[in-house]
């Protein structure tokens, strides 16, 4: 692949800086570049049977997305089965070994997808998805077509050089509004984690979505400082208003 400086605008097309997007995927970046890999990955994954898994058809059946994101280039979400998914992929799959394999969720990066099926979201998820996994995979597809615009991983560069935690990144304050958007609508207690994050959104803690894409990391890095000053500050509460939830350490389905 030709050399990339880390300030040229991305070869995926998004129109973000290489550093703030596809450096240290270089591998997915290979996929978009190549036509042909593109359409055997994008035939693949979309010849995928759809899953019904837990509340999945539920939840997407009540969703119209583009009313609520007002995106007009998606119609809908498509479920399908992790493992089967999983399969297909060439990442490491280390990390989804063991606990976090029985009970997980993935979005599928849109543009693994669009050469063969650009209206639809994928979301991949195991048999016995939680509903608490169902609205957070649903978050991140609702933030990245109507809020942010951001997906996980997207900011993996960015982190390093801000040295802090991608989870702060993967979850801006779009993606709060979401999630709790949906808990509500759906009735579904988050587990331990995302209690975390829908406490950090009502308390305005979450960064913006805006300044995650500025790339400004004087700014990231002060903010991401500040929330871990906050969680520190309300630890009790917060192992309160967690330790009977899924995924809290000691809880009985841990």
């Amino acid at each position: 692949m030709e050399k990339i400086g880390r300030n040229d605008p991305c070869p995926c097309g998004s129109g973000k800086k290489f550093k703030n997007c596809h450096l240290g995927h270089e591998d997915e970046l290979f996929l978009i570049q190549s036509e042909e890999l593109k359409k055997d990955v994008a035939r693949k994954i979309t010849s995928l049977p759809e899953v019904k898994y837990g509340r999945s058809k539920e939840m997407a059946d009540a969703l119209d997305i583009r009313e609520l994101t007002g995106n007009t280039e998606i119609s809908g979400i498509k479920f399908i089965d992790f493992a089967t998914y999983v399969a297909l992929e060439s990442f490491d799959k280390g990390n989804l070994e063991g606990k976090h394999y029985k009970a997980a969720g993935l979005i599928v990066n849109p543009m693994k997808t669009e050469e063969k099926d650009p209206e639809t979201i994928y979301i991949a998820i195991t048999p016995n998805i939680h509903d608490s996994t169902l609205t957070h995979e649903l978050a991140h597809a609702l933030d990245f077509l109507g809020g942010s615009g951001l997906l996980p991983g997207m900011t993996f560069q960015l982190c390093l050089e801000a040295h802090i935690s991608q989870d702060h990144l993967d979850h801006p304050r779009e993606f709060g509004d979401w999630l709790d958007y949906l808990k509500n609508r759906f009735e579904v207690e988050l587990d331990a984690e995302d209690t975390i994050i829908s406490y950090l959104h009502s308390h305005n803690m979450l960064i913006e979505g805006s300044l995650v894409k500025n790339g400004n990391i004087p700014k990231i890095a002060a903010h991401s400082a500040n929330m871990i000053k906050f969680l520190t500050g309300h630890r009790d509460e917060i192992d309160e208003l967690i330790k009977k939830r899924m995924g809290y350490v000691g809880h009985p389905s841990k």
